[in-house]
């Protein structure tokens, strides 16, 4: 569909939609960011994620209908560096002028090859305040009440932060398996050993799997870690092959701070 009739039939939907609401819009690209907007905004705004839960980011395309939704937001916080998020951010802004797009990854150090930068605590920490400037600017009155809530947050960020440092401070081994390389920060963050079977979307060449293979074994690995959004059907074979149990993380979780135990629960096993 060519980028004109796409523009002429979202705002066709939106000239046939009357949406009401009493509480103010935000929107975000996936949950785990609604989990994050929702603890610092509090419940001066509604939020909602352009990804519903379950679908996969890096393969999303937005439908119209999607576009539709954003008509009632204020701010859509994009995570930034997500392929769709790029290709649509300028469609975005035609459709939507009044829209203010906010890339809350300023600040991060970023991994190209790893868009999931909410897996460190320390990213965490700075996509909140990212979050909470904008609320700032946007709604003076209540700065101060968002400013206090991002206070808190950030201390109950550094709280899981510590949690899981110490339950991966005696784990036997630092290297851990995974399908897809979702956990580039998470590993960063706590000095870990990240082999991932796929990369950019491709699985392994023969000799690319031998390597991850050999690693594997090297390092005594147990498990194989799969994102809930992903076919597991490959994952498992390999796990057959190795005598390797294959396990479900769901870094896409909105409780953030619940998903990341589970990860250094398993890791640390």
């Amino acid at each position: 569909m060519s980028r004109y009739i796409y523009t002429l039939l979202i705002l066709l939907l939106i000239s046939c939609s009357e949406t009401v609401s009493d509480c103010r819009q935000l929107s975000v690209t996936m949950e785990p960011y609604r989990y994050i907007v929702e603890a610092v905004a509090g419940d001066n705004w509604c939020v909602r994620s352009v990804v519903a839960k379950g679908a996969n980011p890096e393969t999303f395309d937005p439908t119209p209908s999607d576009i539709l939704a954003l008509s009632d937001s204020e701010v859509y916080f994009m995570v930034g560096g997500l392929g769709f998020e790029d290709a649509w951010k300028s469609r975005i802004a035609d459709i939507h002028p009044d829209l203010k797009i906010v890339d809350t990854s300023i600040g991060v150090n970023r991994d190209k090859g790893d868009p999931h930068l909410w897996t460190s605590p320390d990213n965490v920490s700075i996509i909140a305040e990212n979050i909470c400037e904008t609320l700032c600017r946007l709604d003076t009155l209540s700065a101060a009440d968002y400013r206090r809530r991002l206070v808190s947050f950030k201390k109950s960020v550094q709280r899981t932060d510590s949690i899981i440092t110490c339950k991966l401070r005696d784990c036997r081994s630092r290297a851990f398996l995974i399908f897809h390389p979702s956990l580039t920060y998470f590993s960063n963050r706590y000095g870990l050993s990240q082999i991932a079977i796929e990369h950019d979307g491709k699985e392994p060449s023969v000799f690319g799997m031998k390597s991850v293979t050999d690693s594997a074994r090297l390092y005594g690995v147990k498990y194989i870690l799969v994102q809930a959004e992903f076919d597991t059907r490959n994952a498992q074979a390999i796990a057959n092959e190795l005598g390797m149990q294959v396990v479900e993380i769901d870094p896409l979780n909105y409780d953030w701070h619940g998903e990341m135990l589970h990860i250094a629960e398993i890791l640390s096993r």
